[in-house]
């Protein structure tokens, strides 16, 4: 009798939804699958205590340290993008998490930046490796991509302290971009980083910044335009062998943050953007689909859409069925 797998509507079933997946798709190369982000992944850590970071504007700069206390409170309000820690968001199923860092000379360690100063870029991993340790079947994309305060020594230092916490759970790039879960289990990697600085090229355990494209490029100002984009983008996408990371998010223009200034990024665009985003994944299943990152990622059971979005892929000769929201597909017979 043939077995299932199943992804049910149990939230602890999203922990180790890559191991749950049917087997047709664990053959597939990463890029064709449908994987859960999350905007400025460690925003989660930031606090209106700490220093305003080098990621501001000037004019942000400048206003905030004029009104110290208040000012860092409304960077703290319009910059960060989760409330989920680095441990929910990866038992809720986030398996891209994007990073902004920063040299701090005061300190010398490196830190996650979102608007203001966050936790040291080390401790976020380590949450990453302890969740790895324990489910072993799950992959993470770690995408480095905007560097502060930072030279080429400070990028040794930095790409030394990756390796050592990843050690062999990291996938070298000449793996290849057609790297499936099959072959990352059968080697035991777990983790892809992705790392924008051309350093990087003398290293063999780092992917480049090419490995992965944005769209859009530029985070449309309205709900309205970024669905259109988005749509426009799902349905004439070229067939591409980097990973394809789609941007449900929107921003606004600083005079309109300005006008706002009492509010918040969440309330204001988060927490009707990312309910958009997620209606637009329901609507039909979306084959160009790959990497999908929201604001606030636990709102409207974003994850569990676009992980869905997984059911309608795989082999012709295999069924992958979505039904009473559980997704499932026979398995190999086997036999005693």
């Amino acid at each position: 009798m043939a077995s299932y797998r199943r992804l049910g509507s149990d939230t602890s079933d999203l922990a180790d939804w890559m191991g749950l997946l049917p087997v047709c798709l664990t053959s597939i190369p990463l890029r064709c699958l449908a994987i859960p982000g999350s905007h400025a992944s460690f925003s989660c850590t930031v606090s209106h205590f700490n220093d305003i970071s080098p990621d501001n504007s000037l004019l942000v700069k400048v206003l905030g340290n004029i009104s110290c206390c208040v000012g860092r409170e409304r960077i703290y309000q319009w910059s960060r993008t989760q409330d989920l820690s680095v441990k929910q968001q990866l038992t809720s199923g986030v398996r891209y998490f994007e990073a902004q860092v920063a040299a701090r000379s005061r300190t010398g360690d490196f830190r996650v930046v979102c608007g203001l100063y966050g936790d040291e870029l080390r401790s976020c991993m380590t949450e990453i490796k302890s969740f790895l340790d324990t489910h072993e079947k799950e992959v993470i994309i770690l995408d480095i991509n905007n560097f502060y305060n930072m030279d080429d020594i400070l990028h040794m230092k930095l790409l030394s302290i990756i390796t050592h916490c990843f050690d062999d759970k990291l996938c070298p790039f000449n793996t290849g971009s057609d790297v499936s879960l099959n072959s990352l289990w059968n080697q035991g990697y777990q983790v892809i980083v992705i790392y924008h600085h051309e350093i990087i090229n003398e290293y063999d355990n780092f992917w480049p910044g090419t490995s992965i494209n944005y769209y859009p490029p530029v985070a449309p100002v309205t709900s309205a335009e970024l669905i259109l984009q988005l749509e426009k983008h799902s349905e004439n996408a070229p067939e591409t062998k980097h990973f394809k990371c789609l941007r449900g998010i929107v921003s606004y223009s600083k005079r309109k943050c300005l006008s706002r200034l009492s509010s918040s990024r969440k309330h204001e665009i988060s927490t009707k953007v990312t309910p958009e985003i997620t209606t637009w994944l329901q609507e039909k299943h979306r084959e160009n689909i790959n990497i999908v990152i929201v604001d606030y990622m636990h709102l409207s059971n974003f994850v569990r859409h676009l992980v869905y979005q997984n059911a309608s892929r795989g082999s012709n000769s295999t069924r992958v069925s979505l039904t009473n929201g559980e997704m499932s597909v026979p398995q190999e017979q086997v036999t005693i």
